[in-house]
Parts: C-alpha cells; structure tokens; sequence
C-alpha cells in the first residue's frame, strides 16, 4: 500500500468528493485541478483493490462499496479531527493582552469572548480598553483599531470596512417629524456630537448639506455615548454600523438618513513577525472564525 502520508491525503479527498459528489467542488475546496483530483481517486481505488465511484455521463455515484466506506471513513476522519482540535486546546495556555477601542470592546468583542473561552480554556485575556492607539503602553499582544495608519512595523489583518450612518429613537423621530420633512428636519434636531470627532461635519460635506451642526447639540467624551444618549431619546447620534446593527435589528433604533461610506477598515495589527507566536495565531483562528 502506497505510503502513509500519500494514502492519507487520498483518503481526504475521497471523503471530500464524496460529500461534494463532484469532482469539480471537490477540487475547488481542496484547491487542486479537477484532474489531480480524479488520480487521486484512481490510485486509492487500486490500492483498495475497489472501486469508489460509478463515474456516469452526468452524475458521480459511490459505488455499495464506496458507500461503506465512506460512512467509516467520514466518522474516523471527525474523530481525528475533533481530538487534534481537542489536544491542541489542551496544550495552549498562558495570557493574551489585547487592546482595543471601548466602543468596539462593547459592541463587538465582548459579546463573543464566550466562546473563544469555551475552546481556549487556558487561555487568561487582558483586554484594555482604550482609544488612544499606544500599542506599547500596556505590553499588548494583539490590538484592533479603526484606521491605525500610524502604528509603523506592524503585521495587519484588515477585519471589516465600516459606514457612518445617523440614528435615533423611533419616538424621537415621530416628535421631530424627521419622516416627514426628511433632510429638511436636520434644521431643528439635536445633534449629539462625539469629543474630537468631526465625523458630523464630514457626513454634511459628503450630503453637500447646508445645516448648523452646533445650533442645537450636546457632546460627550466617548463615541459610545453618543449611541446611549440616542438610545434614551435625546437627539440623532451618528453610530458606525457595526456597533449600532443590533438596536437597527430590534427596533430600538432608527436610520432616518442617508449613510456615508468609509474608506477605512478595523484592523488586528501586532508587532511584525509576533503573529507566528502560537498564542497569537490562536486568537486570529478564532478572529476569522468569528468573521466568517
């Protein structure tokens, strides 16, 4: 029988065109040309000393025998899978210091960090909430940012773009008439602003709107007040999408007006070379899974 490292990599693609029944899928997951695909087939199927397939004009079949063999074949597979999972989260441990913003801290890493605790046990996390980008100033390990174009020699992992989009309360905008009057109730709304953010004026620059943003308005230190100020019907806040799909999802907030797209992104950014460390890598996996 052929060698073990060659016969397992049969087998592999075996069970994937079995599942796919079609080489071309098959050779599209494994990336691998729809022929290096039908060989591999071939020289397993002699080295079992059977057939797996009934290759007709139209349709690929399993054979009875392939049919047997791919059901054993498929639950080994898992089993093997599932215990290297298994003993690669047993042998991973020690501790993460991540930094980030609060809003996305909030909004989007918190809510998930249960899981990543499900499959990392061993695994301590620091995570440090903070807009300013020091990358150095708490020993991170990680940090994920929105357009961190000043951190130099780091390795970056583009995550998500993002787009502004203005919201508010669904009472808010019946007692302004925003829905009736459109852009034109820009003119008496209450602006709810975020300190150093001129995100408002740009929105207004990109409309090509003609509106006093400071008449009528209250600021707050954080963008994610901004959002909870909205939330108990104080005026229009101007959320990134991200962190306000929740509430948009469940009614509890409003997109009166148009959005503004960005050309920027949320980034995993780390020093350059330290995403190879076992740790870090573990937690980008599990970024992507997240994203995926």
């Amino acid at each position: 029988m052929a060698n073990h490292q060659s016969l397992l990599r049969n087998l592999h693609t075996f069970n994937i065109a079995a599942e796919k029944m079609s080489f071309t899928l098959a050779a599209k997951k494994l990336h691998l040309t729809q022929g290096a695909v039908s060989h591999r087939i071939k020289v397993l199927e002699g080295e079992l000393g059977f057939n797996l397939f009934v290759r007709g004009t139209r349709k690929l079949e399993l054979t009875e025998e392939g049919l047997r063999f791919q059901r054993t074949l498929s639950k080994s597979l898992s089993s093997i899978f599932s215990e290297i999972e298994d003993i690669n989260n047993t042998d991973l441990y020690g501790q993460i210091n991540i930094g980030t913003s609060p809003a996305f801290a909030n909004s989007w890493l918190l809510p998930r960090l249960a899981d990543f605790k499900k499959r990392y046990p061993k695994f301590n996390l620091n995570i440090f909430s903070q807009e300013e980008q020091d990358f150095h100033q708490n020993h991170l390990d990680i940090a994920i940012y929105y357009g961190a174009e000043n951190l130099k020699d780091m390795y970056r992992q583009p995550l998500f773009g993002e787009k502004y989009i203005p919201v508010c309360t669904p009472s808010y905008a019946a007692e302004n008439d925003i829905f009736e009057d459109g852009l034109g109730s820009l003119h008496r709304i209450n602006f709810i602003h975020a300190l150093g953010s001129d995100v408002w004026q740009r929105w207004i620059k990109h409309h090509q709107l003609d509106v006093n943003l400071f008449e009528q308005f209250y600021c707050v230190s954080h963008r994610d007040m901004g959002v909870r100020s909205a939330l108990h019907n104080i005026g229009v806040a101007m959320g990134r999408y991200h962190f306000v799909k929740q509430y948009i999802e469940t009614g509890e907030l409003i997109t009166p007006y148009p959005s503004m797209e960005t050309n920027k992104s949320y980034e995993l950014i780390c020093p350059l070379g330290t995403e190879k460390r076992p740790k870090v890598r573990t937690f980008i996996r599990w970024l992507e899974d997240q994203l995926s």
